[in-house]
């Protein structure tokens, strides 16, 4: 069966949202994949849009954030502590940065993913208060959750005992996992279409998707 965005309201009537926009970008050359845009608007601002009914939003990055990331009142910018801690480390900042006033639920979203949009209108829909959230699944069957939707209590609780673990203490988080954190939580997962948990990761996922790279990283490519 294929998932549709559904046309009810979301099941909760607040939510707070966490954007991780601080990859490295590695296989695209080092460049910001967040900057990346499709028809003019950056991945940045496609994943903000995302979640334009939260009350805030953490975007998190170990970059500098962009102007308009800056100018947005509802916008908190976090880093992780060191930076390119990971994901784990990007979503303690994240709750941090809206720890004034959280909402009982919180969004997680990488930054380069391409149409998540309507993925997380699906998700809230789906959110149930019997569990811990509710977690994208690719056709693939692989769980996403960087394309989630926790209790914001439950996910608090998770990654603070994967950052107290020795492992990942150690490295100011570096080797906390994102499956350490599932392990502890109890989700639901959600089947989605493939076209709104696509991301960008390589060249062929930014040609795939017609993002015009940096003329040096087009370059390169085209060599290879």
């Amino acid at each position: 069966m294929t998932a549709t965005a559904p046309a009810a309201a979301s099941a909760i009537a607040a939510y707070d949202a966490i954007v991780l926009a601080g990859g490295r970008g590695s296989r695209l050359g080092g460049i910001d994949k967040t900057a990346l845009t499709i028809d003019g608007t950056s991945l940045a601002a496609r994943a903000v849009g995302a979640v334009s009914g939260a009350r805030a939003v953490a975007y998190v990055s170990s970059a500098p954030a962009p102007r308009w990331v800056l100018a947005e009142r509802r916008i908190r910018v976090a880093a992780e502590d060191p930076p390119w801690s990971g994901p784990v480390a990007a979503i303690a900042a994240g709750l941090e940065g809206l720890a004034d006033r959280p909402q009982p639920f919180t969004v997680v979203l990488a930054g380069d993913l391409v149409g998540a949009a309507p993925a997380v209108q699906l998700l809230l829909a789906r959110v149930a208060r019997t569990v811990d959230g509710v977690v994208g699944v690719d056709p693939d069957g692989f769980s996403q959750p960087l394309l989630a939707v926790y209790r914001t209590t439950a996910l608090r609780g998770a990654v603070a005992e994967v950052l107290a673990m020795p492992g990942a203490s150690q490295v100011g988080g570096r080797g906390a996992s994102m499956g350490a954190v599932l392990a502890r939580l109890r989700l639901r997962g959600v089947a989605l279409r493939g076209s709104w948990c696509a991301d960008v990761d390589t060249p062929a996922d930014a040609a795939r998707h017609g993002i015009v790279l940096p003329i040096g990283e087009v370059r390169r490519v085209r060599v290879a």
